[in-house]
């Protein structure tokens, strides 16, 4: 049986994305501690250039991750704050009343750009810390990634009227005249596609409603990889390929969007003297 730090290693040395491939930038990795032994952030860095990605938005458990890929390679990675100090506190940070502090404090240590992924779920994200990190992204120009329900979604969007929100993962499971309707209200909502349910067919051919879904309204979305768990970086060409396999059904400058115009609007190039 092949270890899998050793599959790592080998995907390392031996894969990587054609030169004609769509270019991939991506709003969804993670770097989280489970895997720094055995993905160095050189090695991390170049897995992710070897796939075609060539801008990123990080986030990491703990945020240190994010940092270490950040002065890895400032001109790719684009980190993002997860307001959890461990993965215990994933399931309490929503109620911590020293959040703010917390990410006041972590804030000046590289540029983040926004807070994200993080977890809460239903009527959990009507909390006083919520509202405090809402606050701090509209002053700052910061970007909100939420992983949340129907629900959740909607008290978020109530309460950052002003701020770019980037809903994880479509929903998941959210029907497409939902995610629409969503649209339409609110301008500052985007919707990253990684593991989105229900978007492709078993032939990997994307459904009808999110064909059109996609094509008329392409501004809005943008693709991710999720490298959620340590075996996701090693399926990283497998989920990269599936990826540029729908985009490719899409018009062209729709697909461009997608893949990395969308997150170049969002995220310009900033100073990287941090």
């Amino acid at each position: 049986m092949i270890r899998f730090g050793s599959l790592l290693l080998i995907l390392f040395h031996c894969c990587s994305a054609d030169a004609d491939e769509i270019l991939i930038h991506d709003a969804h990795i993670h770097y989280d501690e489970d895997v720094w032994e055995m993905l160095s952030p050189g090695k991390a860095i170049s897995m992710l250039r070897r796939e075609g990605i060539q801008r990123a938005l990080v986030s990491g458990t703990p945020t240190e991750g994010a940092e270490k890929l950040y002065r890895e390679a400032p001109e790719l990675v684009i980190p993002m704050l997860r307001p959890y100090r461990s993965w215990r506190h994933r399931y309490l940070w929503f109620s911590d009343d020293d959040l703010e502090t917390y990410l006041l404090e972590h804030l000046d240590r590289v540029p983040y750009r926004g807070f994200g992924e993080f977890h809460v779920f239903g009527y959990n994200m009507d909390s006083g810390p919520i509202e405090d990190m809402v606050r701090i992204a509209s002053e700052r120009g910061l970007v909100l990634h939420p992983h949340t329900d129907l629900v959740g979604m909607k008290i978020l969007l109530s309460k950052a009227s002003d701020v770019t929100v980037l809903w994880a993962h479509g929903g998941f499971d959210i029907p497409t005249d939902v995610l629409e309707e969503l649209l339409q209200r609110y301008p500052g909502l985007h919707i990253e596609l990684s593991l989105r349910e229900g978007m492709i067919d078993t032939e990997g051919k994307l459904l009808p409603a999110w064909q059109r879904l996609l094509s008329e309204r392409s501004e809005r979305f943008l693709v991710g990889m999720d490298t959620y768990k340590p075996s996701r970086w090693a399926e990283l060409p497998e989920i990269a390929a599936e990826s540029r396999g729908w985009l490719a059904q899409l018009p062209e400058a729709a697909a461009q969007r997608i893949a990395n115009g969308n997150l170049d609007r969002l995220f310009p190039m900033a100073d990287q003297s941090r």
